[in-house]
């Protein structure tokens, strides 16, 4: 159990680090840079489920959580780069043959670009294996030897609520398989907010 706690609590400890970083480093910037780069934290819901083959039988998408921070950088009035680090409770659930619960620190790298209030975005993402846990799963499903590395494409879509409010929706997809010798990659939908810092 204690083991379980330092492990689950160790991005927070790396966002905390993070957001501290990103604040000292603004204050050296001064306020000449401030429309060019820009600082907050993230939070949302997942929708998550494991795709492939050895998916368990008639799964439902497992409601999980997120949260992070982001540093967005603008190139022009509509392009920005938005690197991002966020920690996501991911995993499967089936009412016939248990659930997992998986969490990662993602880091994705996504190519932002704004009209008015809108905006689209894509990009690349790696994420860091922190936690599985099974429950009720049957011995011939159970998962053995996770990767500890995850990479996915993300896409998805946003609007700006206020100054420095945005909701946004992202679909992420696993592009190799989560634990060796088995066809099963992550599927995310994430639905969240975002507030800027500085």
């Amino acid at each position: 159990m204690n083991r379980f706690l330092t492990e689950a609590f160790k991005p927070f400890l790396v966002l905390s680090f993070i957001l501290l970083s990103f604040q000292a480093y603004a204050q050296e910037m001064g306020t000449a840079d401030e429309d060019k780069a820009q600082y907050g934290i993230k939070a949302g819901i997942n929708f998550a489920e494991l795709w492939g083959r050895d998916a368990l039988p008639e799964s439902d998408r497992k409601v999980g959580y997120s949260l992070g921070a982001y540093a967005s950088y603008k190139f022009s009035k509509e392009l920005k780069l938005q690197p991002e680090i966020i920690w996501s409770l991911q995993g499967e659930d089936s009412k016939e043959s248990g659930r997992y619960k998986i969490s990662y620190i993602n880091i994705p790298v996504m190519l932002k670009w704004m009209e008015g209030k809108f905006y689209s975005e894509i990009g690349p993402q790696l994420g860091l294996l922190t936690v599985n846990t099974a429950k009720s799963v049957p011995e011939e499903l159970q998962l053995e030897n996770f990767e500890t590395f995850d990479f996915s494409i993300n896409v998805g879509l946003g609007y700006k609520l206020a100054e420095d409010w945005a909701i946004g929706l992202r679909y992420s997809q696993g592009l190799r398989n989560i634990a060796e010798g088995r066809d099963l990659k992550n599927s995310v939908i994430y639905v969240g907010l975002t507030y800027r810092i500085f």
